[in-house]
């Protein structure tokens, strides 16, 4: 099997565990986190703080994936994706075996679709993106890089989402929408007209209510 080292020990790395090992194609050898929590994950050590991931490239571990997950830290995630580029490391896409994935997908390095999602013909998944447990992504669907579409959120086809953009708990966004990057939806929000960069809108149908600095 190939090896892998994990960053960040919370709760979402309890899913990418879980999603690593239903598809039997990866060991992994342990979890670094910012603070080096100490103790376990389901039996897998968290080994020290990130800045022993260069050591674990030149031991030949040539496999690693951010494993924190993302609210209001997608800029951190970002910049952990680009640290482990930067030493070298490979950076796979991590499909759980429950997920279902059209074969008419382009789905990019750093990208995990948990458990129940849905990805359809001719969608666009963009590097270390997060496809959260039971959401749907329609065909012809864009989605950037470094984006969250969080448990239970829909998209109709068509959509086109930026960079950065984080959608919540069970909203829907409805056919042939584009959102700007770096845009935060709400949960359970309903997004029927075009949002741009650096929004935050929650509600139903969806209001802007702040913009970003």
């Amino acid at each position: 099997m190939k090896k892998i080292v994990l960053v960040g020990a919370g709760g979402h790395c309890k899913v990418i565990i879980d999603i690593i090992n239903s598809v039997k194609e990866f060991e992994i050898v342990g979890i670094t986190d910012k603070f080096n929590l100490g103790g376990n994950l389901f039996g897998i050590p968290i080994i020290d703080t990130d800045e022993v991931l260069q050591d674990l490239f030149k031991k030949g571990i040539e496999y690693a994936f951010v494993s924190v997950g993302s609210i209001d830290n997608l800029v951190f995630r970002y910049e952990l994706y680009k640290k482990l580029k930067q030493i070298g490391f490979k950076i796979p896409t991590l499909i759980h075996k429950n997920a279902i994935v059209s074969p008419y997908t382009t789905i990019e390095e750093g990208v995990c679709i948990m458990a129940n999602a849905v990805v359809n013909a001719n969608a666009y998944i963009g590097k270390n993106s997060i496809i959260n447990t039971s959401s749907i992504i329609e065909h012809d669907c864009v989605i950037g890089d470094n984006c969250h579409i969080s448990p239970g959120a829909k998209l109709g086809g068509n959509c086109k989402i930026g960079d950065n953009v984080h959608i919540g708990i069970g909203a829907t966004v409805i056919h042939s929408i584009n959102i700007g990057e770096n845009t935060t939806i709400g949960a359970g929000a309903v997004v029927i007209d075009n949002i741009g960069d650096n929004k935050v809108a929650v509600g139903v149908p969806a209001k802007i209510i702040k913009t970003k600095v």
